[in-house]
C-alpha cells in the first residue's frame, strides 16, 4: 500500500528515473535550463527499461529519497544489502 502511495505522490520522479527523461527530474519543471544527468536519448528496449528500474532501485538508497521510505518501499533490497537486519 505504501508503496502505492508513494508512486501516486511522486510519479514525476519515478517517470523521470524509469524512462531518463532530460528535464522532468529536474525541479519537476519540463522548463528547466538545465538538463538532468539522467536523461538518455529516446532509444528505447525492454532491456533498457529493466536496467533502469534496478538502478531506480539503487538510487533510492543513494540519497535520492529518505532512507526510512526507501526502506519501507524495498525491504528485500534493504535486507539483503544490510540497511535493516
Amino acid at each position: 500500500m505504501f508503496r502505492i502511495k508513494y508512486g501516486l505522490r511522486y510519479w514525476k520522479l519515478l517517470t523521470h528515473l524509469l524512462f531518463g527523461t532530460y528535464h522532468f527530474g529536474v525541479n519537476n519543471f519540463w522548463w528547466s535550463k538545465y538538463p538532468s544527468v539522467f536523461g538518455r536519448s529516446n532509444k528505447w528496449n525492454i532491456m533498457r527499461l529493466f536496467l533502469s528500474a534496478k538502478m531506480m532501485r539503487a538510487r533510492c538508497f543513494m540519497g535520492f529519497i529518505p532512507l526510512d521510505d526507501a526502506v519501507r518501499i524495498f525491504p528485500g533490497y534493504a535486507r539483503n544489502h544490510g540497511f535493516i537486519e
